[in-house]
């Protein structure tokens, strides 16, 4: 962002914040830091963004701007309550951070890196969602990061042979599909009954 637009955004978050304690001086409004806050953080996210769109260099640009987003709208979900019947503010501020490395893997693709953390993140944004809704948070999780190793060694990278990200994939991938409520019952018998075949075993070859 240029010299005189930056001195636009700061001249304009001094107008909302003498704007804010007005009203709060008026008790039109409660707390006016809480909302300064959110403001500043919005105008850094906004700069953070610009740079991002505007400069094809600075990727690196869009995590701290989707992160201030993340954390501006997870300020104001508290602050007005949006959404009463749920509590969506971790699941928006993880999935903004999770985006922003998908963002970072989109322009440059040598930077597959990004694949893993914005994986995760969003991983964990779907966790806080499915949490209250079906309780398969062991699955979900072990599914979500199975297929962030996945997608590390498919999708295209120039740089580097990803294709060591299948094998994590792929135990992870199974421990997602044994917690599952079937599979996790018939494991509850199936280990006590492999370490006494385990044990039978151990016994009977020590004897001959």
């Amino acid at each position: 962002m240029k010299k005189d637009q930056s001195k636009l955004v700061w001249g304009g978050i001094l107008i909302l914040a003498g704007i804010l304690f007005l009203l709060q001086e008026f008790s039109i409004l409660g707390n006016a830091f809480q909302y300064l806050w959110l403001i500043i953080m919005a105008a850094g996210a906004i700069v953070f963004l610009w740079i991002y769109f505007t400069q094809q260099e600075q990727w690196w640009a869009i995590i701290p701007g989707l992160t201030l987003l993340g954390l501006s709208l997870a300020g104001l979900e508290s602050l007005l309550n949006i959404f009463p019947a749920s509590n969506l503010t971790g699941t928006v501020f993880l999935g903004c951070i999770g985006l922003a490395f998908w963002l970072v893997y989109l322009r440059r693709q040598d930077q597959w890196w990004a694949i893993i953390p914005g994986g995760v993140l969003l991983t964990l944004a779907v966790v806080t969602v499915v949490e209250s809704i079906l309780g398969w948070t062991e699955v979900v999780f072990f599914l979500g990061l199975a297929t962030t190793f996945a997608l590390v060694g498919l999708l295209p990278n120039q740089q580097q042979d990803t294709r060591w990200a299948f094998i994590p994939a792929a135990i992870l991938g199974v421990l997602g599909v044994l917690l599952f409520a079937p599979f996790k019952s018939a494991m509850l018998i199936f280990w006590p009954a492999a370490l006494i075949a385990l044990g039978v075993y151990i016994l009977i070859r020590n004897w001959k």
